[in-house]
């Protein structure tokens, strides 16, 4: 996966229109029945060759609602297949875990930023001085 989406989501609908992998599901559809939308995490792959940003976080508009996950690799598996934020598919019985298939992630981004609700998209320079 390695974005989600937290409970500041207005659910808008922005994010799951351009989701290249539709890997999205809105509020009424979040498998863990919270009010806002989730990202599936054996289903996102940072918009890693496809566009230079996760274009999820690059239109919305509740800026810092999309944060940075860890990576969805076997390393990982642990994370996702144990921790309370995922619901993981299944295909044929088999849970969809990092060890069954591995994700696509922007390895640019450095695991101190991942995993600790990190924003993708951060409010501009400009903004946070106006509304400092």
């Amino acid at each position: 996966m390695s974005v989600i989406i937290d409970h500041t989501c207005i659910t808008c609908n922005a994010c799951i229109e351009v989701c290249p992998v539709n890997a999205i599901s809105d509020d009424s559809n979040n498998p863990l029945g919270n009010p806002y939308y989730y990202v599936h995490p054996e289903k996102c792959v940072e918009c890693v060759g496809i566009h230079e940003d996760p274009q999820c976080a690059a239109i919305c508009p509740s800026i810092g609602c999309i944060t940075w996950d860890m990576p969805f690799t076997k390393e990982f598996n642990d994370h996702y297949v144990n921790g309370a934020a995922y619901k993981l598919g299944e295909k044929n019985g088999a849970l969809r875990s990092p060890e069954f298939k591995q994700r696509k992630y922007r390895e640019d981004i450095p695991l101190s930023l991942r995993g600790v609700g990190h924003p993708v998209q951060e409010e501009p320079e400009d903004d946070k001085a106006a509304n400092g």
